[in-house]
């Protein structure tokens, strides 16, 4: 198939997924639209139903005197977000933001765009609705970090331990029978299944033949080493917060949902208290809503520091240039760091078995997921391995890399032309601890405008010298004995950044690295414990506003994030019932 055929056929998929959900089969799942009225009063207003505020929804109005609202911009996540073998057809679709970088010159030069697409979720349910479902918690080490910048040890992580567990499912009989159960909880919200396809055991041996431990979980104390990825799935749909906490309680008549309604201004009164929002509706009305408790932003890394800015919190001068008055001048959009990722592909056995059918309850390719580190004194992973076991002739990373990944159809084509009559292991490689920064900034004081994203990738050249030896690194796999007796080679995408460099060189990796480097989509530290918000997530100078989601963690972890948030919204959720009088479970 050729590449530019394979993204047509992408684009009709979607169009025809975007048909059927006007057709709303799954509303039915969802709290209906909440009525309200012009300067209606709610003791807590949460902006965004997304992974956190979905969780914090559902945790306040477990409090029955308690009348709670949550605002969310999308709509209820369509069919293709709840089956997980269809979620690549989310990418670029109605159901995210689809907000663009500000073009660098320091990566990116293998994609039909330098621009990045910074996709976040604008749906109910938020990233748990789009993201690929990979449940991670990452490192001890990295919340221990936490809690320094934050000067609380309550952000240590045996003391975040528990709010991992409590809202955890897990459905794995092999680790809970194991010593690893103490980690893991099965009464929470959120389904977790376990990889399980036989194939992924001749790869784990391959790996560990390299010296690296093989565990069965890397969600306790141990989190270096490779594994069979947990992921947010349970009885074959995803577990977006959007159904296992909103659905799940859309009976209670204190939680209230109000869809396609975006929020353009936090409102003050004189003593710099949070007193509600203003916000336009799905039919283009302005209502003023007001919170008698508290307002909680959980927007999102990229939409949290563009409101917070919009209403007057964040960086002084920057404020102004917009006309914008400062009620607190705070750091705001800075800090932001995202996880580089990249693909390598590596011929296997020759084979020449007609492909099966996907089945949609799983990802459709089985996964062996690896935490490296090099530096074996760290405590914590410098990358991530995600390695993909693709049957020959498939066109799955054809439509990934042109289609998921934007990369330029010649290479694509060059990736697809190895699988044939061979099967493949098709690698994401992820750069977990950048040392580089990006920032967000306001494009206008208008809030209908995106805001600027400046990603600041390899702007620390420390990070190009350690993903080129994390590649160099990762490739000795194919010296293993599992590799070596199948022929297997590292493919080849002849790409024409790097065509005067030795294939295999350091020279050609770091070329190879700056080429095919592109985002994860775990934006993170927009406005981070520590600087912008406290340890109770209280925005700084100013009063009964809160902030919850990816944007307050001020350092990444060594993992997909959203599991972190998660835990970071059960977190918040016990703070306010503990400060307002509401202790555990009331109703």
């Amino acid at each position: 198939m050729d590449a530019a055929v394979a993204f047509d056929n992408a684009i009709g998929i979607q169009q025809a997924l975007s048909v059927i959900g006007a057709l709303m089969l799954t509303a039915y799942l969802f709290p209906k639209q909440a009525t309200v009225e012009d300067f209606e009063e709610y003791d807590f207003i949460i902006v965004g139903g997304g992974s956190a505020g979905s969780v914090i929804a559902d945790r306040l109005s477990e409090c029955p005197q308690y009348k709670v609202l949550v605002i969310e911009a999308g709509d209820n996540p369509p069919f293709e977000s709840l089956v997980p073998a269809l979620f690549p057809y989310l990418s670029y679709s109605q159901y995210d933001w689809n907000i663009s970088s500000v073009i660098e010159s320091n990566a990116g030069n293998g994609r039909k765009s330098k621009e990045f697409n910074i996709g976040c979720g604008r749906v109910l349910g938020g990233g748990s609705s789009i993201n690929n479902m990979y449940y991670v918690r990452g490192c001890s080490g990295d919340y221990n970090r936490w809690s320094l910048l934050s000067n609380d040890i309550s952000w240590a992580y045996d003391n975040v331990l528990p709010y991992f567990i409590k809202s955890e499912r897990l459905v794995n009989k092999e680790i809970l029978n194991s010593r690893y159960r103490l980690y893991h909880g099965t009464k929470g919200f959120l389904g977790i299944t376990r990889e399980s396809r036989p194939v992924t055991n001749k790869y784990l041996q391959a790996f560990e033949e390299l010296g690296n431990e093989i565990l069965l979980d890397v969600n306790g104390k141990q989190s270096v080493g490779y594994t069979l990825q947990l992921f947010t799935i349970a009885e074959g749909i995803r577990q977006t917060t959007a159904y296992t906490n909103l659905g799940a309680n859309k009976h209670r008549k204190n939680l209230h949902v109000l869809k396609q309604t975006t929020v353009t201004k936090i409102l003050f009164d004189e003593n710099n208290n949070a007193i509600g929002v203003k916000a336009i509706t799905n039919n283009n009305k302005t209502i003023t809503l007001r919170a008698k408790r508290e307002v909680i932003i959980s927007s999102g890394a990229i939409n949290t520091p563009k409101l917070l800015m919009l209403s007057g919190i964040g960086p002084k001068e920057h404020l102004k240039s917009h006309n914008i008055n400062v009620r607190s001048n705070l750091p705001v959009g800075l800090n932001y760091q995202d996880h580089s990722l990249l693909l390598l592909s590596f011929k296997m056995e020759k084979s020449e078995f007609p492909t099966k059918p996907p089945n949609p309850k799983q990802l459709q390719f089985p996964i062996v997921a690896g935490y490296v580190k090099l530096n074996k004194t760290n405590t914590c992973a410098d990358y991530q391995a995600l390695n993909m076991i693709v049957p020959n002739d498939s066109e799955g990373p054809l439509q990934s890399c042109t289609f998921n990944f934007r990369y330029k159809d010649y290479l694509c084509q060059n990736l697809y032309e190895a699988g044939k009559d061979r099967n493949t292991m098709l690698t994401v490689l992820i750069l977990l601890h950048p040392k580089s920064r990006g920032r967000i900034t306001l494009s206008s004081s208008n809030p209908v405008d995106p805001p600027n994203v400046l990603t600041g990738i390899f702007s620390d050249i420390r990070d190009l010298e350690d993903y080129t030896s994390y590649v160099e690194d990762f490739i000795k796999v194919v010296n293993t004995t599992y590799f070596r007796s199948v022929q297997s080679e590292i493919v080849d995408l002849k790409l024409r950044e790097c065509v005067d460099l030795t294939f295999g060189s350091r020279e050609y990796w770091r070329c190879y690295v700056k080429t095919m480097a592109t985002t994860s989509l775990h934006f993170i530290g927009t406005a981070s414990l520590g600087s912008v918000v406290d340890s109770k997530l209280r925005v700084l100078n100013v009063n009964r506003l809160r902030v919850a989601d990816a944007s307050v963690m001020p350092s990444h972890i060594s993992g997909n994030p959203n599991a972190p948030v998660i835990m970071v919204a059960e977190k918040l959720a016990d703070f306010l019932k503990q400060e307002h009088g509401c202790h555990g479970q009331c109703s």
